[in-house]
């Protein structure tokens, strides 16, 4: 088995994901992506950080403008070109080196890669509802008002977790969650986050899974 690890992290909105990633890979003393693919994606391409922000991990737009005309074309919108800039960033990133990758398909991206292990990270409404009101940091970009109702961050959860949903099966053969796709599935309500890294941890150094296959 090699020494070298690549943790992809997918997640649902207001699980921790990020946190739970940002912590592994301090714990494992490896390289973490989240954001930084934002700032090299937008230093590669000329654009500014807020604007790969907004249209990274989205379905892009089509501009069929033969549609009607016979003319077999199309133009791909920038934010098509964002996410194959980013996808590309993502083989470069995990060629050479362990780390940990969090969204952006990157299971995917990386599926024929041996020394990936990929996660998924849920967890229920109330928990995601709860951890989304207490999060002044990390959440800003999603929620930038200071407070918001119960009913606003559940109307929140579900817009940005069916954006995830759509961006995922638009660019990957699976469905997003579905526990066949994922090495671990974790619910962070019952874990809490350093559980979550500890879970990830155990399942990496007992053989990514091996020794349990090998009982069965």
């Amino acid at each position: 088995m090699s020494d070298r690890i690549v943790i992809t992290i997918s997640r649902e909105f207001g699980t921790g994901g990020h946190e739970v990633g940002r912590k592994l890979a301090d714990s494992l003393g490896i390289k973490f992506y989240d954001d930084e693919l934002i700032s090299i994606a937008a230093k590669k391409m000329g654009f500014n950080e807020n604007y790969v922000r907004d249209n990274e991990e989205v379905v892009p737009d089509f501009s069929f403008s033969g549609l009607f005309s016979g003319v077999s074309s199309y133009t791909v919108s920038p934010t098509d070109q964002i996410q194959e800039n980013q996808f590309e960033l993502i083989r470069e990133i995990a060629k050479d080196q362990s780390c940990v990758i969090v969204g952006r398909a990157a299971d995917y991206i990386l599926q024929d890669d041996p020394d990936q292990v990929s996660v998924f990270i849920f967890a229920p409404m109330e928990a995601r509802v709860k951890r989304l009101a207490q999060d002044t940091t990390h959440y800003k970009a999603y929620l930038p008002e200071e407070k918001y109702t119960e009913d606003q961050l559940v109307k929140a959860v579900k817009y940005i977790d069916k954006q995830r949903r759509k961006y995922y099966e638009f660019y990957t053969e699976n469905q997003w969650g579905e526990r066949d796709v994922y090495d671990l599935l974790i619910n962070t309500d019952r874990t809490g986050i350093d559980g979550a890294v500890a879970v990830i941890e155990a399942y990496i150094k007992n053989g990514r899974g091996q020794d349990i296959v090998s009982d069965l």
